[in-house]
């Protein structure tokens, strides 16, 4: 008889309210609440932070996290300041935990637990944080990973390019363009200068930060969030007439054919549906707007995204 090991994701992915913070202190006109901690499901290797929040003009949110290693609780890094008016992410802090790359934190060791810290100024109000995390080992199931949900689905998205676009960094704004298509899709009006005013990253001097991209959606009354997939057929939940996900993806030279662009080592588009044993996209990428709306193997795309990028994306949907 053989035995078959059962499938573990290779992910996790939490939901915190303020409800969740346990002590709080006010000094100076800021306010900080710090989370109990949050046992994993398992070891795990990275941890990303997104949050919605409400602000004035000149409030923010300053999001901090820290990692325990057996029994020893890392510093606090400073995973991102959300404002309306200035947010902006921190240089690398490495410490022997591990390494915050703009808005990853990489750890040097696995991880058995995490807490967040929230400090908050001028009324700024956390409404919910989302953290996700990758399993130690990562392992990819391409069995499991590549099976598309049952059936067919597909949402209409007006197409966008970067690649039109008369801008310095054309190369480097597929974060946002994507961001704008999925709003203009589930009904919130956006242009793109104003996406890319308000997603920017002036200290790592991206447009691509996941923080605040997920940030600025949920400004504009979504809810938005980054989450780590373990299998394409979860998509069953995230892309729907009201919800659509953005996916980093990631592959060399012929590892995804019919790509808008031969290789990449990191790059977002927008997912809008399934048919027929593949991925239907909206790839701003393309070299005009005719060809950004395109569809890609299902055992490809899945290396592309749940091996490569872990999975990472953004979801975005009507509340």
């Amino acid at each position: 008889m053989v035995q078959h090991t059962p499938w573990r994701s290779p992910v996790f992915n939490n939901f915190h309210s303020p409800a969740d913070c346990t002590r709080e202190s006010s000094a100076d006109g800021i306010n900080a609440a710090l989370s109990a901690p949050v046992q994993t499901p398992f070891p795990f290797a990275s941890l990303v932070l997104s949050a919605n929040y409400r602000a004035e003009a000149n409030g923010y949110i300053l999001l901090e996290a820290q990692v325990r290693e057996g029994d020893k609780w890392s510093d606090f890094y400073k995973m991102g300041l959300l404002s309306p008016n200035i947010q902006t992410s921190f240089p690398a802090q490495e410490t022997p935990f591990g390494r915050l790359e703009t808005d990853e934190l990489v750890l040097a060791h696995p991880a058995s637990a995490y807490r967040f810290r929230v400090k908050s100024s001028g009324g700024a109000q956390l409404e919910r944080l989302a953290a996700c995390g990758v399993r130690a080992p990562f392992a990819y199931d391409e069995k499991n990973a590549a099976r598309l949900p049952a059936g067919s689905f597909e949402k209409e998205v007006t197409p966008l390019s970067q690649m039109t676009l008369k801008h310095p960094d054309r190369r480097r704004v597929c974060s946002p363009v994507s961001v704008c298509m999925i709003l203009n899709a589930l009904g919130v009006a956006v242009t793109l200068a104003d996406v890319l005013r308000g997603v920017y990253d002036p200290t790592a001097g991206i447009y691509g930060n996941w923080m605040f991209n997920t940030a600025y959606a949920g400004m504009k009354g979504v809810a938005a969030y980054v989450r780590r997939f373990g299998t394409l057929a979860e998509l069953k939940d995230f892309v729907t007439q009201d919800s659509l996900v953005a996916a980093s993806v990631a592959y060399e030279r012929g590892q995804l054919p019919g790509a808008a662009i031969d290789h990449t080592a990191g790059h977002l588009l927008v997912i809008r549906g399934w048919k027929d044993g593949k991925v239907l996209v909206a790839d701003p990428a393309a070299s005009d707007e005719k060809t950004v709306l395109r569809a890609y193997p299902a055992r490809e795309f899945a290396n592309a995204w749940l091996n490569r990028k872990r999975g990472a994306a953004y979801i975005v949907r009507k509340k």
